[in-house]
């Protein structure tokens, strides 16, 4: 059975390398990539060093899913991750809220050359971050915040047994931890972003209600964020955060990296979990 459900992982994975731009005529490149991490992962079971574009690196290890798939794809979440090089400048500053272990943060730091203020809550994540920021010599060009993003200034439990995918818990247990949280609006104050990705696992309205000032600077240019239903559990829909980001003067838009083409669309992206805004 076991045998069964890792040739079945194998396949479904082999399939989105064959479906991915930059790994679709590379396909059995992209796929031995993948079989050698996961046997050498099974050997060491600890981060190791991988190669990454524009000489960047970073460390991986099994169960972080914010950064593995660069090992295969090349590039994940390709359309936005391109959207970013081609649109952020080095005068600019991003802010990667849910910074994770730095996907976006080392691309806009360590190839566009901008500013970041990255902001993790969980401990366990926030190291592997860091560790990746240091890795690059980044120091200098991003400040990492260790804090919750919210609608107040408040302590939330945030959950601590999903490896790097945590999110703000409503019941308080031997999984959760503690974490002061805190408005955009206070954590930015005078500074102004060009860029805001947001990736809370389901609390980005809370997010974005706690950025009253921020969405209304004209310097603020673009927003990437999350959709994919989980705010239900906290009685929050996809369709109040569109709506909260398109009530500040922002709309939908797929971005094509091959002719640089932006495309207005109707809503939030229902093929994929991100979608761009644009003011």
């Amino acid at each position: 059975m076991n045998i069964r459900k890792s040739f079945s992982r194998i396949v479904l994975r082999y399939n989105t390398i064959k479906a991915h731009p930059l790994t679709k005529d590379a396909s059995l490149k992209g796929l031995y990539r993948y079989l050698i991490f996961n046997l050498s992962q099974a050997i060491k079971k600890r981060p190791q060093v991988y190669d990454w574009i524009n000489g960047l690196q970073f460390y991986a290890e099994k169960g972080d899913a914010g950064i593995v798939g660069n090992i295969y794809y090349k590039l994940m979440d390709y359309e936005d991750s391109m959207f970013l090089l081609d649109h952020l400048k080095k005068e600019d500053l991003f802010v990667d809220i849910g910074a994770n272990l730095g996907h976006y943060t080392l691309l806009a730091s360590g190839v566009c050359q901008s500013k970041t203020v990255a902001i993790e809550p969980i401990v366990s994540t926030l190291i592997k971050l860091k560790n990746n920021i240091v890795l690059n010599n980044l120091e200098e060009k991003v400040s990492v915040l260790a804090m919750g993003v919210g609608d107040a200034k408040e302590t939330l439990n945030f959950t601590t047994n999903n490896t790097v995918m945590n999110t703000v818990s409503l019941t308080e247990n031997s999984n959760t931890v503690k974490i002061e949280v805190d408005t955009l609006d206070f954590i930015l104050e005078s500074q102004h972003p060009s860029f805001i990705k947001i990736d809370v696992e389901g609390y980005e309205y809370k997010v974005l209600k706690g950025a009253t000032h921020v969405l209304q600077q004209p310097q603020l240019k673009f927003l990437l964020v999350e959709f994919n239903n989980s705010g239900a559990k906290f009685n929050l829909k996809d369709e109040d955060v569109f709506e909260l980001i398109t009530q500040n003067g922002f709309k939908p838009i797929r971005y094509n990296p091959i002719s640089k083409e932006i495309r207005t669309i109707k809503s939030y992206n229902r093929d994929k979990f991100n979608t761009l805004f644009i003011r």
